[in-house]
């Protein structure tokens, strides 16, 4: 498989003015990366930007700085024409998916449309394409004259998810695509979405606030708070061993199926600081319980620890005495 980059971004930063001089700090800096055939998991509290970083990644909305590219191609600087096929190649699964789908359409109008809209063969292949991609997410070419309304909640994410898969994309972004759904079923979705994923050489950025999701569907995770990604690696690694106490208070948050398994610790206690006044130093410090002075002093920068994690506390890497506070 190969391990070329799909995705990168560089310090990608997207404020949202709010009247006067303020502005909500949704994404803060935000670096991360894809490779072909990979699943990253972008992890969370409501709130703390993932949804923000996917419309930038999307190109429904515009970074204030920064770099973000597909397939080699920064996307910063597409209009028209150039920012039309990059949407053919990056697609997305919305969270609910009822009020995604158009109501008055049947399945098979719903899935054909992005290929109408850019023009792919002729009308009899593209009717070939949309019942082929309806048996292959597990509806079958009889559902095709449904509409939304006649379908469960599983089986109208099925169809959102034939549709993102039309055009052959080559990213995915899932924003909390089963988190809408039973839970008896949102297993048969994640395995869907691994077997498309493997079938395909897919990449896909699978967005959750809920941590244990993750566990079944990616390579690697990317933990985010405030704006800003606080911790990443291997996710084996990160959910056996996390080295952030963010990070540790979202595991222990995951329901335990036994009473007799005890929590470590507390999950995690208070809410986050405004995203319009960020606090100097450290954004987790008044949540955190190993907080120390320096930590309302300067902000952890994200960089390898000791053991080759990337993480931004100052328990992992100790600030030096020389460098100044920093501000946001």
């Amino acid at each position: 498989m190969s391990r070329d980059m799909v995705m990168q971004t560089r310090d990608l930063v997207r404020h949202f003015p709010i009247g006067g001089k303020q502005k909500v700090h949704a994404v803060n800096g935000v670096s991360m990366e894809i490779a072909a055939g990979e699943t990253l998991a972008l992890v969370g509290e409501s709130g703390c930007g993932k949804s923000s970083f996917a419309r930038l990644i999307m190109g429904l909305d515009r970074p204030d700085s920064g770099s973000a590219r597909l397939l080699g191609q920064e996307l910063t600087q597409l209009r028209g024409a150039g920012l039309h096929a990059h949407r053919k190649a990056v697609q997305m699964i919305f969270q609910d998916p009822t009020s995604s789908l158009d109501p008055r359409w049947t399945a098979e109008a719903i899935v054909r449309e992005p290929l109408d809209n850019y023009k792919v063969g002729t009308p009899d292949e593209r009717r070939a394409r949309v019942l082929d991609l309806l048996d292959r997410v597990g509806l079958g070419a009889h559902y095709a004259e449904r509409y939304p309304h006649e379908m469960s909640g599983g089986q109208r994410q099925r169809l959102g998810i034939a549709r993102a898969l039309a055009l052959e994309p080559r990213l995915l972004v899932a924003d909390e695509p089963v988190s809408a759904l039973d839970v008896s079923i949102r297993a048969q979705v994640l395995n869907l979405l691994c077997d498309l994923r493997d079938e395909m050489n897919l990449s896909l950025l699978f967005i959750s606030h809920d941590i244990g999701v993750v566990s079944h569907v990616s390579d690697r995770v990317a933990v985010m708070y405030l704006g800003r990604v606080i911790e990443t690696g291997k996710t084996f690694d990160v959910l056996n061993n996390p080295k952030h106490p963010y990070t540790s208070g979202l595991l222990e948050a995951v329901p335990r199926p036994h009473p007799s398994q005890r929590r470590e610790r507390a999950p995690l206690d208070g809410d986050p600081p405004s995203p319009i006044h960020l606090p100097q130093g450290c954004a987790f410090r008044d949540r955190c319980p190993v907080a120390m002075e320096v930590c309302g002093r300067f902000t952890p920068a994200l960089k390898p620890d000791a053991e080759g994690r990337i993480v931004a506390c100052h328990h992992a890497n100790p600030v030096k005495p020389e460098l100044e506070p920093t501000h946001v």
